[in-house]
């Protein structure tokens, strides 16, 4: 052999059909491309293995001894590499060795548990890894996360499949100690007039997001705490330091911290942010789309009948994304 590259697949798929058509211009039909392009490929290949693989001007094409020895192996190798793509699809619909797995917290703290139970029988082993958006992006980016939820569907990187998963709508939050002082009917605008705000951090998306929607409403408030964490926010709300903007998944979070305080509709529940669930594309077959199916079921189960009971104004419509849950 002149060259010890290996040879390409398909190169070896355009001989084969070469092999097996009465002329190099039938050849070209069959693969849907010019005759300049399977003679090139042809040439490229006794170049590479340094012999002639077709007898020339023969009508029809006939084989030199070299070129039967490469389509009876080509067919080998080729069949070969069709089981081995089977397989791996296979494997990848049928469960997984090990299958890491990125939420933002609220989302693993509310889905987490239930949702490794839903997954167990078609993936052996999970490891769960939770966080803020943007370390958990870039893990993702990385390689050391396989499947990502968050509030961001990475609209700017290529080769990614996008499952939209729900609408978190936007609620408000006050003590009854607070809402006590407080002249009807009780609205963001008046929480803002009255009593100081307890945010979530401006790095974080949904701290981020609060800000856009007080500009949108007009609303200035007076922040004097903030934090990362949904528990610790609760906690001041609970305890009479201020009002909050939080959403529906952070409330199913800290549920157990919702005595003695008031849950309120904002805005008619216009504002919201929404999660996405992401993979590489071709990489883990259907279990992306069994994943988010699985968080949707969760949803619309469970965490909806527990939210209702503490915000009964909410309707399971407002989760709904543009997909509608079609695929659930």
């Amino acid at each position: 052999m002149s060259d010890s590259r290996l040879l390409d697949t398909h190169m070896l798929h355009t001989f084969v059909i070469i092999a097996e058509s009465p002329s190099l211009t039938d050849a070209a039909r069959r693969l849907g491309v010019t005759q300049s392009a399977v003679s090139q490929c042809l040439k490229q290949l006794e170049d590479q293995l340094g012999t002639a693989l077709v007898v020339r001007r023969s009508r029809p094409l006939h084989l030199t001894a070299a070129g039967n020895a490469l389509k009876q192996n080509a067919e080998g190798i080729l069949g070969e590499l069709r089981r081995l793509s089977a397989r791996v699809r296979g494997a990848a619909d049928q469960g997984l060795v090990h299958c890491r797995l990125g939420l933002i917290t609220s989302c693993s703290e509310v889905f987490g548990s239930k949702l490794i139970a839903q997954l167990s029988p078609f993936i052996e082993q999970m490891t769960l890894r939770s966080g803020l958006t943007p370390p958990l992006m870039q893990a993702f980016l990385e390689r050391e996360i396989d499947i990502l939820v968050s509030n961001d569907p990475l609209t700017g990187v290529d080769g990614l499949e996008r499952f939209e998963l729900f609408r978190d709508p936007m609620l408000l939050a006050v003590s009854t100690q607070n809402l006590a002082g407080l002249a009807a009917p009780v609205s963001v605008e008046s929480l803002a007039r009255e009593l100081p705000m307890i945010k979530y951090g401006r790095h974080t998306h949904i701290g981020a997001y609060s800000e856009v929607v007080l500009r949108r409403m007009g609303v200035q408030a007076n922040v004097r705490y903030e934090t990362d964490d949904t528990h610790t926010l609760m906690n001041f709300v609970h305890d009479g330091h201020g009002w909050a903007i939080f959403s529906a998944l952070c409330l199913a979070q800290a549920l157990y911290l919702t005595e003695d305080v008031c849950l309120l509709e904002l805005d008619r529940s216009r504002h919201s942010r929404t999660l996405y669930l992401l993979a590489r594309e071709g990489e883990m077959g259907s279990i992306p789309q069994q994943v988010a199916g699985a968080i949707r079921q969760i949803l619309q189960g469970p965490v909806f009948d527990a939210l209702v009971q503490r915000a009964p104004w909410l309707t399971i419509e407002a989760f709904a994304g543009s997909e509608l849950w079609s695929d659930s």
